[in-house]
């Protein structure tokens, strides 16, 4: 049999594979490792393989037939690759021709005869193989197997180094902030982050095909096959990349603010201007002020500077509007909260209103958000007044 998948396609495996892992740009590290390979095991080829929903993707080769280098991949199920996903395991083989097991097609297009490959991981999710090919029949020693394992894990590192955030966050926040975020990042990103990682797997696709066909027209040599074969999978990815596009549109807007909340929100600077606290805390308790009828934001006039750090000053501001808003749903009250910015000389008011909710509701506010506070704040008062909550901040430079 010419052609055979043994794999269902893993949401899992298709949201860890980021623009990152998936850029065509040649990786000087995987390149090494699979030079290595190629050497210790004694074999013309070795890659670094990644399996997606249609093809598998070269992300480092060494040793490929001109017309598997030129378009880096090939369709998923002609690959030996998608075994070693399969099960989670090395995966050999000794006879490639004489071997019911696997799909012939490379076999006759490109007489590979042996095989040896174990699984690359991230995030604990087997994204491929780091594998050896030959065009000879051989078999692979303990030695060998060991020897491109601890290979592998050299693959491993650098793939989650090429995928991690670059923005090292250190969050120091209460729960009752956390909870609030996520929610919101997870609703508005649903839709977004499936149509980005699919999108991602439908464009390499699509790549594979075009680089494919084009070195096939240069050289006008005859892989029909594998014109068809890359065209099926270009057109299947295309058609969920167009369907999912709308879809995005609607949801970028929303993602863009909570992924601008969540950056202010692990800020750890000592100065930070007031309207980017309030933005971000507007965003980030957007789920409770709307039920209770809005938070809109006041006008900055000089946008102070306020001495405290960013993200706890935020996560103060944040749960002021939760716990207001809380306190207003009680009522069943759909007025909403307003707020006023006071500035001072060395100082900026920040006065939260709510027109139901009483002296006595305010104070439980304030005495509630005073223990979430886990530290002192000698540039920050917080007290109620009335129907009032005060934030009183400390600036940075003395305001006229």
């Amino acid at each position: 049999m010419d052609r055979i998948n043994v794999l269902d396609n893993s949401n899992n495996r298709r949201n860890l594979f980021t623009k990152e892992l998936l850029a065509e740009t040649n990786d000087v590290e995987l390149q090494e490792i699979v030079k290595n390979a190629s050497e210790e095991l004694n074999s013309p080829i070795a890659l670094v393989s990644l399996v997606l929903d249609q093809v598998q993707f070269f992300k480092a080769h060494i040793g490929l037939p001109p017309v598997l280098a030129e378009s880096r991949g090939t369709h998923r199920d002609v690959s030996f690759c998608q075994f070693v996903v399969k099960d989670g395991e090395a995966f050999e083989v000794n006879d490639a021709e004489n071997d019911p097991r696997i799909p012939q097609h490379v076999v006759k297009e490109y007489n590979i005869q042996s095989y040896l490959g174990v699984p690359i991981k991230l995030d604990e999710a087997v994204m491929g193989s780091l594998c050896v090919l030959d065009t000879k029949k051989r078999e692979f020693s303990q030695e060998e197997h060991n020897s491109l394992k601890k290979l592998a894990d050299l693959v491993n590192i650098r793939l989650k180094h090429l995928t991690k955030d670059r923005r090292q966050t250190r969050l120091d926040l209460t729960e009752a902030t956390l909870i609030p975020a996520i929610s919101e990042l997870a609703n508005s990103l649903k839709s977004l982050e499936s149509f980005i990682q699919l999108g991602h797997s439908a464009r390499k696709s699509i790549q594979t095909y075009l680089n494919h066909s084009r070195h096939i027209f240069s050289d006008k040599a005859k892989f029909s096959d594998a014109i068809r074969l890359s065209h099926e999978a270009a057109s299947k990815t295309h058609k969920q990349n167009e369907d999912l596009l709308f879809e995005m549109e609607f949801a970028l807007n929303d993602s863009m603010d909570s992924i601008k909340a969540l950056e202010s929100l692990v800020i750890n600077a000592e100065s930070t201007p007031v309207s980017e606290i309030i933005t971000s805390a507007q965003d980030l308790a957007r789920n409770s002020t709307n039920l209770i009828g809005g938070f809109s934001l006041p006008d900055f006039k000089s946008d102070p500077i306020i001495y405290a750090k960013g993200n706890l000053a935020l996560a103060i501001a944040t749960n002021c509007l939760l716990l207001m808003s809380s306190e207003i749903g009680a009522e069943n009250s759909n007025k909403g909260i307003e707020l006023e910015i006071n500035e001072n000389p060395a100082s900026v008011e920040l006065v939260f209103m709510a027109s139901d909710i009483n002296e006595s509701a305010m104070l439980k506010v304030a005495n509630n958000l005073n223990r979430l506070l886990t530290s002192e704040m000698p540039s920050m008062n917080l007290h109620s007044r009335g129907s009032e909550l005060i934030l009183d901040f400390k600036t940075v430079v003395k305001k006229n």
